[in-house]
């Protein structure tokens, strides 16, 4: 696992130089009309707008009607100066910003000599009227200070109006899924969840037309709609723009909620962030029922939780060069209790010894295959079906006998029941308290870089995460042969370039990298040439099956890859009381996943002495009709997205702004490579 780790922390650190000359997003605007104290409107005045932080300036003059606007701001607090000839000077303090949204202050200057300041501390205009939209921002305040499940931020996009859900969690501590929606879960492996589908709905709509950005560019999950595979750590989120109703042109792709998350960048003083969350059984409450084991003990969840967190930001160049680098780590480790009936070692011996050679005595023979049983109960011949005896077991306690070897290998030992040989006194079943563990270790680093060239701003930020997870199979009876090692890589790299063409005109280009991969068939210590095996119909009163093997499904093993690239460049041009804006942009999406898991077999077997004959009565398998053998189950899907729009905001009065827009959007049929895709076309004679 430490090879993989390592991995993990160099292409991090990579990634920290490759992004010199890159950056997150400047999508926010500030704009309003600059008029006299009798409402004269002002052309031609100086408004120049500072970020506190940064220092960084950003200017332009009014237009013949008064109107200025001025884009590419990151979000944060502003001094907004205003100057013209026979006018006081206006400063205004304190502008808040938000991300990824139009901000309006009007600006009201008094007659007086231009060397007369008169300083206003303000925040924005409490009352929007620059558009339509339905949104609301969740601020880095809010995202420190109020909990959250699993230190998700997106867990938070509920306070935001018009978003639904509750957040509600199963018996497992799993998230509940809305009505209408099957996918991946929200959070269930805190900031690491490969695809963190939330359960929320803007308006009414699907949870799948939700869409993700993180630094303007999309995150999107290719498989699942409205799951997004980068979940930002708290440490380094700016802001969080949530519009549950948006108008504008510039949204698109989906029609559910657009979800824009603002990465922290450096500022002129150095400004961090340190955490340790601890978690221990023995802080942990208990039930008040004692288990029903014998052992008198109160059961308590048994969950040994380990948080780190931490980030760092500041000056490389003052005013010119920036850094932020955040980081996050979690150590889980669980064991989850099953109380189960399981074969005992003499009936393994017995079908090892009488059975020689067959397949059910040489898996019962591989390594791994013995349940982690922590206790044995008292059984009862009612939880069975068919003949059954309460005898002693070697070690003490009581197991079932359920019979005895008859029938030869490879032939029945009863057809369609579940019927052995007599009774012999020896026990095959024990009625067993079964620990399945759990254990990970997973990592987020992220790291941001921002780069003040005159009219030119470039910029990069990196998010990438990293899991080692051990799986233990509840189902499969604890047993080591089913345990899953699960070591999947995301990760997102933004890079952006902003060009002041004038001070009226603004030029914004935006690539984005977005991809989670993991291959389950190398990199699991799992046998996978072991089938899954089920034995049926033998035990009853609410308890399962007996089972061997991993897991079985589509992907048990599989590889996966999934990329998504992304390029956009947006105009944007203020002539008079318009504010336009143009912009294209096109997104490619790789699926690159090998479902093979489906070639793995299943097989079921009524009863134990069908399965010690191997004699199973059922069989899955994805096969390929035309040759017999595994169905080929690598594809190479591939699918684009192009989309052109205009939007103009037309400033009729002060406070009253006219939003139009057109968009249009190409998306293009699903394709596969190298042609595997296909349809059932049916014979219409």
């Amino acid at each position: 696992m430490r090879p993989l780790r390592t991995s993990a922390v160099l292409i991090a650190l990579a990634l920290m130089f490759l992004s010199l000359f890159a950056h997150a997003q400047f999508r926010a605007s500030l704009q309003g009309t600059v008029a006299d104290t009798t409402g004269a409107v002002i052309p031609g005045a100086k408004v120049s707008v500072t970020n506190v932080e940064t220092a960084k300036v950003a200017t332009t003059t009014t237009s013949q009607e008064g109107f200025y606007r001025v884009s590419g701001l990151a979000p944060g607090k502003y001094k907004v100066t205003v100057e013209a000839p026979n006018f006081k000077t206006q400063i205004y303090q304190d502008v808040v910003v938000n991300a990824e949204q139009t901000t309006g202050r009007d600006v009201q200057l008094s007659a007086g000599a231009a060397s007369e300041n008169l300083t206003v501390t303000a925040s924005a205009d409490k009352i929007q009227t620059e558009n339509a939209n339905i949104t609301g921002q969740i601020t880095n305040l809010q995202v420190n200070d109020l909990p959250s499940f699993g230190r998700d931020p997106y867990e938070l996009l509920r306070l935001a109006p018009g978003i639904f859900g509750d957040g509600s969690r199963n018996g497992a501590g799993q998230a509940s899924n809305l009505v209408n929606n099957a996918g991946p879960g929200g959070s269930n492996s805190s900031i690491f969840q490969v695809e963190n589908q939330v359960p929320i709905s803007a308006n009414g709509q699907r949870v799948s037309a939700n869409n993700y950005q993180v630094d303007g560019v999309s995150v999107n999950s290719l498989q699942w709609g409205g799951a997004a595979i980068i979940t930002p750590n708290e440490e380094s989120v700016q802001e969080v723009k949530v519009s549950s109703s948006s108008y504008s042109a510039e949204d698109g792709r989906n029609s559910g909620a657009q979800i824009n998350v603002v990465s922290k960048t450096g500022t002129n003083g150095f400004h961090g962030s340190a955490l340790f969350r601890y978690g221990e059984p023995g802080l942990n409450a208990f039930n008040k029922y004692k288990d029903n084991f014998g052992s008198g003990s109160f059961n308590r969840v048994n969950r040994k939780e380990r948080d780190f967190a931490g980030s760092l930001g500041g000056p490389i160049l003052k005013d010119k060069l920036f850094f932020f680098f955040s980081y996050e780590a979690n150590h889980d480790n669980d064991v989850q209790t099953r109380s189960t009936y399981v074969e005992t070692p003499a009936f393994i011996q017995s079908v090892i010894t009488g059975r020689a050679g067959g397949i059910g005595a040489t898996i019962l023979g591989t390594t791994g295959i013995t349940p982690r049983v922590l206790s044995i109960g008292t059984p009862s011949c009612g939880d069975v079906n068919g003949a059954c005896a309460v005898v002693p077991l070697p070690g003490g306690g009581f197991g079932l006998d359920v019979g005895s070897l008859t029938g030869v290998l490879g032939t029945p030992a009863c057809f369609f029941c579940i019927a052995g040989g007599p009774l012999d006194g020896v026990a095959d079943l024990e009625l067993a308290s079964i620990g399945t563990p759990f254990h990970s270790f997973a990592q987020q680093f992220n790291t941001r870089v921002d780069l003040n060239l005159g009219k030119n701003t470039f910029a990069g930020s990196v998010y990438l995460s990293h899991r080692n997870d051990t799986n233990g199979d509840v189902g499969g009876d604890g047993r080591p042969i089913a345990d899953i090692i699960f070591q999947p890589l995301n990760y997102g790299f933004t890079f952006l370039w902003n060009r002041v063409i004038s001070p009226t005109s603004l030029n914004e280009v935006r690539f984005n990298i977005s991809r989670w991969s993991f291959d389950t068939v190398s990199s699991s210590g799992t046998n996978w040439g072991i089938p899954r095996l089920e034995i049926q119909d033998l035990l009853r009163n609410g308890f399962d099956r007996i089972r061997y093997g991993a897991d079985r499904g589509e992907t048990t093993p599989a590889i996966f890859a999934q990329t998504n690239y992304e390029i956009r460049d947006v105009f944007s041009k203020v002539v008079n009381a318009h504010a336009l804006k143009f912009g294209v942009e096109h997104r490619w999406e790789h699926d690159d996943n090998n479902l093979l898991g489906g070639a793995r077999p299943l097989y079921t077997f009524q009863g134990l002495w069908n399965f010690a004959n191997d004699a199973p009565i059922f069989e899955l398998i994805n096969a390929d009709p035309t040759t017999g053998g595994p169905a080929p189950a690598q594809r190479h899907f591939r699918s684009r997205d192009l989309a052109i729009f205009g939007q103009d905001d037309w400033k009729i009065r002060p406070n009253l702004t006219l939003n139009f827009g057109l968009r249009w959007e190409y998306f293009a049929p699903l394709k596969e490579a190298n042609g595997m895709a296909s349809n059932l076309v049916l014979n219409p004679t």
